[in-house]
């Protein structure tokens, strides 16, 4: 999978710009707040029809953003574009106006990395569930829509426990919402149970790799408290009718997979409390590396790789491992860096500046 042609008009700081990639590897290097995240925004926009940050995407004193893209899959090349009408997002798959992101959602795939994604091992656990989530809309599109309906099951049953109503009435109402928490939410236990168990084995393999075979990483995936999937979609509606008093009591939804966890080890310790710095680095590393793998093999192509400011964050030989990775299986990467950092060998190197870019010749 590879990106042949961008173009971003009043989208964050870019007034116009047209890109056209080459093959292999991109470097945008520029001083910060100068654009480069943005531009990997851009890309992500088109591929999720969302972004992955907060704030306006239209240019300040606009009215208006629109992106536009031509992907190259296979021997396809598939168009997409965004852009925003009034209060409404307009996405538009080669020239066909898209209904649901699940019907798109994982057409031309791409894996992204950045400083924030060092969290994932010591975060909170709604970090890990989102990036769990993320692969599996990948690969099961259908994913999504899914989490959504759950989600909106959610939040009415959380509002419904804030009111006033009588016990009575409560019961009755919060048995009709755990109807379709119990509904949509074990299909997520599945799904998310499904895919764990090639992702922890994939990542633990590239950890392994990382770390000369010196150390050994695990991954469990738990949901009610269970390890095994068919074990939490069983116990699921009873404990949501043994928890219904105290959830009343306390006003919260607090069971459910919403709540559940990704578990980080290496060797016998939790890495959430054991895990140092270039441990963590290597863990995130191996995990994105994992996805990428998973996705070629269900895909036969690999994702686009954007790297977000990312090279600083690990030490050289971490470095060198990700580069190697990328050349070995000529994957189309793009990457920001700032300016005076050394560019990985035969890129093409782009500066970024004041939301203009040009190509260095």
């Amino acid at each position: 999978m590879r990106i042949n042609y961008l173009a971003l008009r009043n989208f964050r700081n870019y007034i116009a710009v047209d890109l056209e990639f080459p093959p292999g590897t991109s470097v945008f290097a520029g001083f910060n707040g100068q654009g480069k995240t943005n531009l990997l925004e851009g890309i992500y926009y088109l591929l999720h029809g969302r972004s992955y940050r907060e704030g306006e995407l239209i240019r300040w004193g606009e009215r208006y953003f629109h992106l536009e893209g031509e992907f190259a899959l296979g021997e396809r090349n598939i168009h997409i574009e965004a852009y925003s009408q009034g209060r409404r997002k307009v996405m538009k798959v080669n020239g066909s106006p898209v209904r649901k992101l699940s019907e798109y959602l994982g057409t031309v795939n791409a894996v992204s990395f950045a400083p924030d994604d060092l969290t994932l091992v010591k975060g909170g656990p709604s970090e890990r569930r989102k990036f769990l989530d993320q692969h599996i809309a990948q690969i099961q599109p259908r994913h999504i829509a899914i989490l959504n309906s759950y989600n909106k099951a959610l939040q009415q049953k959380n509002a419904l426990l804030k009111t006033n109503l009588t016990l009575r009435d409560k019961q009755q109402q919060i048995s009709l919402w755990n109807e379709q928490l119990v509904n949509f939410g074990c299909k997520i236990i599945a799904n998310r149970m499904e895919l764990v168990e090639p992702l922890a084995q994939c990542t633990a393999e590239i950890y392994s790799e990382i770390s000369g075979r010196r150390e050994r990483f695990g991954m469990l995936y738990r949901s009610l408290g269970k390890n095994d999937a068919r074990e939490a979609i069983a116990l699921f509606p009873s404990f949501l009718q043994d928890k219904q008093s105290e959830e009343i009591e306390r006003r919260i939804s607090f069971l459910g997979p919403h709540r559940d966890d990704l578990y980080f080890r290496l060797g016998d310790k939790p890495a959430r409390l054991y895990a140092s710095q270039g441990q963590q680095r290597s863990i995130v590393l191996s995990l994105k590396l994992a996805q990428m793998r998973l996705i070629k093999d269900l895909k036969s192509e690999y994702p686009l790789l954007l790297l977000d400011d990312v090279l600083s964050e690990l030490d050289k030989e971490r470095q060198e491992f990700l580069l190697s990775f990328i050349r070995t299986a000529n994957i189309q990467t793009l990457l920001t860096m700032t300016n005076g950092e050394k560019f990985p060998g035969n890129s093409a190197v782009f500066y970024v500046e004041e939301g203009k870019i040009r190509r260095k010749v």
